[in-house]
This record gives C-alpha cells, sequence and structure tokens, in this order.
C-alpha cells in the first residue's frame, strides 16, 4: 500500500511539474509576441520621425535654452551643436507619436507572471530575451528639464506614456542594449575601453556565464542628460536577497563636482513605492571600486571588473516588491554613464563585493515607556571587499527626521549587531510612527587614500518599527471628590484620553478664563457626563469622541481618513512647433540673429522692409530650406519679411525686433 502511494504522489509531483513548465513557456512565449510588437513599433516611431522631421521646430524658448545651455557648459563645434538640437527634436517626435497612439505602450509594459508561477524566478538572466522586463529611458535634453531635475542618487525614475522603450539586439548606440553574443554584431568587450586598450567583457563568462546580458545607456552623452531604467515585478518576493552582476563603464570630468558625476542606483521597492533596500554608485576616481584611465587633463574614464551585488528584501518576504537599475548621464549631459547587467535573482553572491546591510524586523505597538524597558534592534551586515567597519550608528526616526540617536552598538561581532534602544530616544510623549535607521561606514585603502562606503538600512520592516498609536488605556471613571480638580491643574490630569469610554461624576472647578487653558476629556466611542458631574460657572471644560490622539483642542479637527496616495503629474507637454506651408521665423521676437525656414520646399530670394515699406535687406542666395539673418543692427519695432520659394510664390510675416 506504501508503494502504490509513493507512486501516485511522484507521478503528482511530475504532472505538476510539467504544468509549470508548460505556464513557463507559455508566459515567455507571450512576452516575447509582446516584444516583437514593440520592435515593430520602433520601426513605425522612426517612420513617424523621418516623415514629420521638416514639419516641426522646437519650440522658441526649448530652442533658445539649449543653445544658451550648451555653449555655457561645454566648447561644442558648431556641428556638435546641431547634433544636440537634432536629438532633442528627435525626442520631442518621438513623445509626440506616444501621445498620438497611447495604445502602443502596452507592448512596453513586462506583464505579470501567472499567479501559478509567480515565485519562479523565470529569466533571470536574460537567455529568453527580455521577458518580464520593462524599460524606460528619459534624455533629459539640455536644458529642456532645466537643471533642477539632476538630484544625483535621488533623481526620480518615473516611467510615463512616451519614455518606454524596447532593447536593441547588439547596437551600442542605442538606449538599451541586448547583449547576445549568438546573433550579428555582437562585440566581447566594451568599445570605449577597447578602443583605450583594456578588454572588459560585455557578458558576465565567470562560473559558465551566459550567452546574453542587457546593457542601459549607451556611450555618447552629449546634448541629453540620458537616465534609462529597468524595472522587474514580481508579485511574490520568496527570497530574503536578490543578488545580481554588473558591469560599470562611466566617464568623469576633473571640473565637475560629484553631485553631478554620472552615477548608477540599484533599488528594491514595495508594493506602495517605499524603498526596501538601495545602494548608489557615483563615478568618482577615489572610489577604489574603480579603475582608471586618463584620456587627458580634462577626461577620465572609470570602470569595474564584473561585480556580484546584493539587495536585502527579507522584510517583504511573500509580499509584492520591484527591482529597478536605473544609470544616467552627468547633469551637464557630456559624460557618459552605462552599466552592463546580468543574472538578476538567478544567482548568490559568494561574497556581495558592496557589503550588505539588514536589520532584524521589528514591529513594535506602545513600548513601556513608565517602567524605562529598553528596546533590542539587531541585524546582520557583511562588509565591502577589502573594507573594514569604521562606525555604526541607529537613528529614530519620524517621517524622515531623525528624532533620537545611538553612536554605537551595545553589541558587535564580526557580522552581527544589536543597538540597546531606551524609550527616551522617541522623545517626549512620543506619538505616531517610527523607523530605526541603521547607519554603517567603511574604510578600504585605495590608491587615492582612505574611501569611505557608507551603508545605509532605513527600516527593520514594512510599516512603522515601533508605534505609539493609541497607546492610552481602554476606561476611566472619575469620580468626586477623589477627581475634583480645577482649570490650573496640572496638564498630565485636566487632559484625559481612552481608546473606548470616559465616565465623569467629577467636578471641574473655576481656573483663570484664559482661552484653551481648561479641562478636555475624550475618548474613542463616548464621554459619559454622569449624576455628579459638574462644571461650575466659569470653568473651561470641552469633552468629545475622539481616539487617543495626544491632541487636546476644544473642539477635535475634523480627520481626513482619505489614505490615497496622489500619483505624481507627469508633464507630457511636446516642445515643437508645426510649421506652415509657407515658412517659420525663428525666433520671433529676437534681438539679434534670426532663422528663416521653409517647410517642405526652398527659397531663393528674401527681402526685409519696415512696416511703411522701407527696404532693410534684400538678398538673392542659391536655393535652401533655411538661412540666418542678424538684424541686431535694426531699430526695435516691426518688420515684413517676405520669401520668393524656387516655384515663385512669394511669403510674407511679420518680424518683431525688441
Amino acid at each position: 500500500m506504501n508503494r502504490i502511494v509513493k507512486t501516485i504522489l511522484v507521478c503528482a509531483i511530475c504532472f505538476n511539474s510539467g504544468i509549470i513548465s508548460a505556464q513557463i513557456n507559455e508566459y515567455l512565449n507571450s512576452e516575447n509576441k509582446r516584444i516583437s510588437n514593440a520592435n515593430r513599433t520602433e520601426v513605425e516611431i522612426q517612420k513617424f520621425i523621418d516623415d514629420n522631421f521638416n514639419n516641426y521646430e522646437l519650440s522658441q524658448e526649448i530652442n533658445d535654452e539649449l543653445i544658451q545651455h550648451l555653449r555655457s557648459e561645454e566648447e561644442f563645434s558648431d556641428a556638435e551643436l546641431q547634433n544636440a538640437i537634432k536629438k532633442t527634436k528627435y525626442y520631442e517626435l518621438r513623445k509626440l507619436f506616444f501621445i498620438q497612439n497611447p495604445d502602443k505602450k502596452a507592448d512596453y509594459l513586462a506583464r505579470p507572471l501567472p499567479v501559478e508561477i509567480q515565485q519562479q524566478c523565470v529569466n533571470g538572466d536574460f537567455e529568453n530575451g527580455t521577458a518580464g522586463y520593462s524599460f524606460w529611458s528619459d534624455p533629459h535634453p539640455q536644458p529642456a528639464s532645466g537643471t533642477a531635475f539632476f538630484l544625483s542618487c535621488a533623481t526620480p525614475s518615473v516611467q510615463t506614456v512616451t519614455n518606454v522603450v524596447t532593447p536593441v539586439t547588439n547596437d551600442m548606440n542605442a538606449t538599451v542594449t541586448f547583449i547576445d553574443n549568438t546573433s550579428p554584431g555582437y562585440q566581447q568587450y566594451d568599445p570605449t575601453l577597447a578602443g583605450l586598450g583594456v578588454n572588459v567583457p560585455t557578458l558576465f563568462t565567470s562560473g559558465g556565464g551566459g550567452n546574453k546580458c542587457i546593457k542601459l545607456n549607451n556611450e555618447q552623452g552629449l546634448g541629453s542628460s540620458d537616465q534609462t531604467t529597468v524595472s522587474r515585478y514580481f508579485p511574490n518576493i520568496n527570497q530574503a536577497t536578490i543578488d545580481f552582476n554588473f558591469s560599470l563603464v562611466m566617464d568623469n570630468k576633473p571640473a565637475h563636482g560629484q553631485p553631478i558625476q554620472p552615477f548608477f542606483r540599484a533599488r528594491v521597492l514595495d508594493q506602495f513605492g517605499n524603498v526596501v533596500d538601495e545602494f548608489c554608485i557615483i563615478a568618482n576616481p577615489d572610489n577604489c571600486l574603480f579603475n582608471v584611465i586618463y584620456v587627458s587633463s580634462k577626461r577620465r574614464v572609470l570602470y569595474t571588473d564584473w561585480i556580484c551585488a546584493r539587495l536585502n528584501v527579507g522584510e517583504i518576504l511573500n509580499q509584492p516588491g520591484t527591482l529597478e537599475f536605473t544609470v544616467s548621464d552627468c547633469q551637464p549631459s557630456a559624460h557618459f554613464g552605462t552599466v552592463y547587467i546580468d543574472n538578476i535573482c538567478g544567482s548568490v553572491c559568494a561574497v556581495p563585493q558592496l557589503g550588505a546591510l539588514n536589520t532584524n524586523p521589528a514591529n513594535i505597538n506602545c513600548p513601556d515607556l513608565t517602567g524605562n524597558t529598553p528596546i533590542q534592534v539587531c541585524g546582520t551586515y557583511s562588509p565591502p571587499v577589502n573594507a573594514t567597519l569604521s562606525t555604526m550608528s541607529l537613528n529614530v526616526t519620524q517621517n524622515g527626521v531623525v528624532v533620537g540617536t545611538i553612536n554605537a552598538p551595545s553589541q558587535l561581532t564580526a557580522s552581527t549587531f544589536c543597538f540597546t534602544v531606551l524609550p527616551s530616544a522617541f522623545g517626549a510623549n512620543p506619538s505616531g510612527d517610527f523607523e530605526f535607521q541603521i547607519n554603517a561606514d567603511f574604510e578600504v585603502h585605495c590608491p587615492a587614500g582612505t574611501f569611505i562606503y557608507s551603508i545605509t538600512d532605513n527600516s527593520a520592516n514594512i510599516g512603522p518599527d515601533v508605534s505609539f498609536n493609541n497607546c492610552c488605556q481602554p476606561i476611566l471613571t472619575l469620580a468626586s471628590p477623589a477627581d475634583d480638580l480645577n482649570n490650573l491643574a496640572a496638564v498630565p490630569i485636566k487632559q484625559r484620553e481612552r481608546s473606548d469610554w470616559i465616565k465623569a461624576a467629577n467636578i471641574v472647578s473655576v481656573g483663570d478664563n484664559v482661552l484653551a487653558n481648561g479641562v478636555v476629556y475624550h475618548a474613542a466611542n463616548y464621554v459619559e457626563l454622569n449624576p455628579g458631574f459638574e462644571a461650575v460657572f466659569g470653568a473651561q471644560f470641552a469633552a468629545y469622541p475622539e481616539g487617543c490622539s495626544d491632541t487636546y483642542d476644544y473642539k477635535a479637527p475634523v480627520q481626513n481618513h482619505n489614505t490615497t496616495v496622489a500619483q505624481p503629474l507627469i508633464d507630457e507637454t511636446v516642445n515643437l512647433v508645426k510649421l506652415t506651408k509657407d515658412f517659420a521665423i525663428i525666433p520671433n521676437p529676437s534681438s539679434s540673429m534670426i532663422e528663416i525656414v521653409m517647410n517642405d520646399a526652398k527659397f531663393d530670394k528674401v527681402n526685409i522692409t519696415t512696416i511703411d515699406g522701407k527696404v532693410m535687406t534684400e538678398r538673392n542666395i542659391e536655393r535652401t530650406d533655411k538661412m540666418q539673418l542678424d538684424v541686431s543692427r535694426y531699430a526695435n519695432g516691426i518688420y515684413i519679411i517676405n520669401v520668393t520659394s524656387e516655384d515663385g510664390k512669394l511669403y510674407t510675416k511679420k518680424l518683431i525686433k525688441n
């Protein structure tokens, strides 16, 4: 009988395994179809841009700011400047395409795994293409987005209707490159480094490696500060860490400060968009993580070999989560940042090269304040390779503000720590929610000197680590004469709250008659004034239903219990001006140079007159679709520009000189 049961059990397992395998294949086939559709859309986008490139010009404001910004930041040739303007126009036309074709976006978004296989790490190594991953990129044309968009490691990365992209196989100039050594165009080594005499593989080759990986951002820079993200949604996190491999190549200009250098950020978000774990690497030659190539006195190229890194996600086990990788060029746009990524969630780091820090879960409600009972906050850590622990501290935070600090652990080993947190660390009369933030600094000796790696864990778990909500007792009975009081009594006596009810039969006496300096009772369900209760003439007294809030207003404020988080508004403005069938004057008004741009035609004669007919300029030129004129010597006012096209038609527009 036992043998039969075992046979049936084995068959059931085989059958279930076969179902899961079929579901995975179905999911991968569906994703590959989605990606193929996105690739076809990319062809449509390119055709749309080609067809409309001469029908639109950048808006006057964007065009002027772009030229001014680039000329102030770097020394550019006219050809480079025109290329930057062209890239900005391409970006705006791409936005316009998606606004006109909103249904196309769906094919750029990875579809979630079926519930039955949601805990499987499907295609973590990209060997089945990019199934399961979503990509987007913000070129941030300079300075169309201004300079405020760049916040270094804190720069937002938000998927919008118009910034989604799809990878291009083995095209190193693409925003996202799918590296595949089985397809044409594959380059074994990073081309920028190879051109500088250094060979770093584009694929992770250790331990068998694989044939495919993903590269974010190209290595061009100039004209737009590209910031590119790959994202993967996990319906159910089923492991305490997410390990992966990456390799960085970054430009570095000595004259730029660290806050505007390229960066690479890896993070995991919970289902509410909160950061669970994160690290960020800024291009810095002092960081011995990087190898440095000195190209010139104005430029250095930094690179790493393949690195194994870890993100801790134990606090969201069995919950949804999203993994994000973001890489950015420098803020002024001329210096690139790029990253190769492989083996996501399908491998385990023997030693996480960047180190790791994880606080054990803590979910404490109403800790003992009167007894001054301490709280033990413990966790584990591993130093970055070749680094030693320098300092470790704990901050107690509320709404992102530090309210208490403990400068050293009470217990520390080579891999574990514990802090003893006294109630006083939460401040006087604490209320609301608090988090434990662990900060660790590690020292490593680099050729440039001692470099500090800082690792932070901002919370022990999802939700508050410690709560002082509804911590008062549930009920209270007040009787006379023991509980009689006046308005001048001590605050803890004359201000009473309970989580259920208060029944009062005491006497409230006259105080100083100062507004709001009175006796207040509130409770969640009711405050009952029983026979024997009296607030004598002139006494100040208030009672109302409200739970334990530590707020003692005479009248409870209106509570807004709507916890819906407003989504940020995404600016979908297209900074383009559609040209008419005649010509455009850019800019208009103008104080100096103007450009005359003909739409879908060429012209061979230009005539400029005052409003009363006086000829200011008259030129016969070789046939062209655009030309520049200097009007700086003209007096301020209105002028008439007449353009004669190659077919003899006359077009007229007004120019405002200011």
